[in-house]
């Protein structure tokens, strides 16, 4: 464990070891949420454990643990939704903005990137990408415009417009970008509805359709592995998911949870969370400058771009 911390953290520290282990809700793929784990133990000798659930299941399991009064979860890690709204209603999770956290570690942590009146930061954001058959598409296509060509005519798998409110907002982006004509173009390709990304882009993998949409990267990476000719394409603009952090009340360990939070918060380790979990960081400018935050975007309502798309 660090040796050379300030006297805040080493407080932080101290406290947390005599509780013991942290327990972290993460929506994140696994091997990312176990990497972050090992960084953090090796640092100051905490350990965490990590417990990895798809957004809906998180969300459903961490209420209904907290409405009885307490949880077996000291931080959680969670899509960004109205579900942090309740909870700060509720008072399951304690606002970031009454918490004190080392000013070491969370001082260079940008201003913009807390939502929710500032008691939610988002330490991750999750770019929407384009998965495709790399048989059946020669080269990695250079613009979401590709799903309007009409060489690509009955071979698409999109996800259901109103699945998601990042697909929403994601079908908003392209409209304001290229315009009604791109949506009727690709309406005119004839696309499959998949049921969801993860089959969407198993489908694409399997020969089914050449192109896809949403990609799912850790999914991608697991068929490549298996021998399946498919990859992702990240193109530019984009938009997608974004990943917030929730102190939970009455945890078992709350200082070892403002310790992990102030961690994941700090450059060095929000740096290791995004490159594991092949995200997007706040402190990556590059990534940002492709990435279009779902407040920047002009909305429109669903059934509109779901007709618009055929």
């Amino acid at each position: 464990a660090a040796t050379d911390l300030d006297a805040e953290t080493q407080a932080l520290v101290d406290e947390a070891l005599e509780a013991g282990s942290v327990t972290l809700y993460g929506m994140v793929e696994e091997s990312a949420l176990r990497e972050v784990a090992a960084d953090f133990e090796s640092k100051y000798g905490i350990t965490v454990e990590p417990v990895r659930l798809v957004s809906a299941d998180l969300t459903q399991r961490f209420s209904s643990e907290a409405s009885t009064g307490s949880s077996p979860a000291d931080l959680i890690m969670l899509t960004d939704s109205p579900f942090y709204d309740e909870a700060l209603e509720e008072e399951w999770i304690t606002p970031f903005s009454e918490v004190e956290l080392p000013e070491s570690l969370v001082g260079e942590f940008p201003e913009e990137f807390y939502t929710h009146d500032g008691d939610t930061p988002i330490i991750s954001f999750v770019p929407t990408d384009l998965v495709y058959n790399t048989d059946e598409v020669a080269q990695a296509p250079t613009s979401w415009e590709v799903y309007a060509d009409p060489a690509y005519s009955g071979q698409l798998q999109i996800a259901e417009v109103d699945s998601s409110p990042a697909n929403i907002a994601f079908w908003s982006l392209m409209r304001h970008e290229f315009g009604d004509e791109f949506l009727q173009g690709i309406a005119e390709n004839d696309p499959t509805i998949s049921g969801g990304a993860v089959p969407g882009t198993q489908a694409v993998a399997a020969g089914e359709d050449a192109l896809g949409h949403p990609g799912v990267l850790p999914v991608v990476e697991s068929l490549k592995a298996s021998g399946a000719p498919v990859e992702v394409a990240s193109l530019t603009p984009t938009t997608g998911p974004e990943i917030g952090l929730g102190l939970a009340e009455n945890s078992p360990n709350p200082t070892g949870a403002k310790l992990l939070a102030a961690y994941l918060m700090s450059e060095e380790g929000n740096m290791h969370l995004n490159e594991a979990a092949s995200q997007i960081s706040p402190f990556d400018p590059e990534g940002m400058d492709r990435f279009t935050r779902t407040t920047e975007i002009e909305m429109w309502e669903a059934q509109e771009l779901k007709s618009l798309l055929g």
